[in-house]
């Protein structure tokens, strides 16, 4: 039996035991089939999403062709630009025919070297750029850094110093636009604004670029045309928000200016309103008419009285016009002839 032993092993091998390669492959097609099975719904919901957007995005197309339907087409040779988008406007009527149409470029960005007179000309091509694409943007890490890409020499030395800070490219647009116009921007107040309307000239310009004065303008023109008395108090007043407060309050200042200037007229009535009144206190009753009626020299007038009383041709004694002292009606029958210093006694 020595051949038995020089066959190969597997023929030795009974046939009940070999696998069938058809079952092997039944196995990997029904395994392979469950996972595309598992696979269908995910790829479904995909195909749902891209649907979405695909009806979105046309939308947006339509809402657009929309806009430029409705204003005057004018001939451009400035190139496509797809990069470009537009904020969602308000939905219109829709149309069938799409016509085509080109976006107007951009203009060129102009770099900011730090200059005080072109920070506010800077910052307003900045926000009609943000303007022109808002989808662009929309967040303002992307506005902060499109500002730092164009800056240059001090400006953007400035950036760097600031860099350090973590939150400086990530914080809010306002914040940097408010430390931006801190270090760069010139602050004007209202009063200067003003002083420089006042002493600004036409120039080379046209006398339509001068005549677009607003009520500033004119609170301007009116304050600057006030003596100093008036514009002295209207600097401890509020400032006024209107040219019609501003006349009213300098009207009120100058009328309690002219009453100032006539002090001497209203004490000189009062003045000989009192006199009168103490002339007729001071007469001497009738049953005294022996003694003198003048007794001057406990109520003696004042040298300024005396001086006043004889400019107006007033009475010395009663303060009222018309006679004088030696014709004072109060002192009729009264007056007794008062004997001078050089008389004397009869020997």
């Amino acid at each position: 039996m020595s051949w038995v032993r020089c066959l190969p092993p597997n023929m030795t091998e009974s046939s009940g035991q070999n696998t069938n390669p058809a079952d092997a492959a039944l196995t990997n097609f029904s395994h392979r089939l469950s996972q595309q099975e598992q696979a269908i719904p995910q790829l479904m919901e995909q195909l749902t999403a891209a649907n979405a957007r695909y009806q979105h995005l046309e939308g947006l197309v339509q809402q657009i062709h929309d806009r430029l339907s409705q204003q005057p087409t004018r001939p451009t040779l400035a190139e496509p630009q797809p990069s470009v988008l537009f904020a969602p406007a308000a939905p219109g009527p829709v149309h069938t025919e799409m016509n085509h149409f080109r976006l107007a470029s951009s203009p060129p960005a102009v770099t900011y070297s730090g200059e005080f007179e072109d920070c506010r000309s800077f910052l307003l091509q900045c926000y009609l750029a943000f303007e022109r694409s808002p989808g662009a943007f929309s967040l303002d890490s992307v506005k902060i850094s499109y500002v730092i890409g164009l800056l240059g020499g001090r400006a953007l030395r400035w950036a760097e110093a600031k860099n350090h800070n973590d939150s400086f490219l990530t914080g809010s647009y306002a914040e940097f636009l408010s430390a931006f116009t801190l270090t760069f921007g010139v602050t004007e107040s209202l009063a200067d604004t003003r002083k420089q309307l006042w002493t600004f000239s036409q120039g080379r310009r046209s006398v339509a670029e001068i005549t677009s004065w607003n009520e500033d303008a004119l609170i301007a023109v009116f304050s600057e045309a006030l003596n100093d008395r008036i514009c002295d108090q209207l600097a401890l007043c509020p400032e006024p928000r209107s040219l019609d407060v501003l006349m009213r309050l300098a009207i009120s200042i100058d009328r309690r200016h002219q009453e100032l200037k006539q002090p001497s007229a209203r004490f000189s009535e009062a003045q000989i309103s009192d006199r009168s009144r103490l002339a007729v206190q001071r007469s001497p009753p009738e049953s005294h008419a022996s003694e003198e009626p003048m007794q001057m020299g406990r109520n003696r007038l004042s040298q300024e009285e005396r001086q006043h009383q004889f400019r107006s041709g007033l009475c010395m004694y009663c303060g009222e016009p018309g006679h004088f002292a030696r014709r004072c009606p109060l002192l009729k029958g009264t007056i007794s002839p008062v004997p001078t210093s050089s008389s004397s006694s009869p020997l």
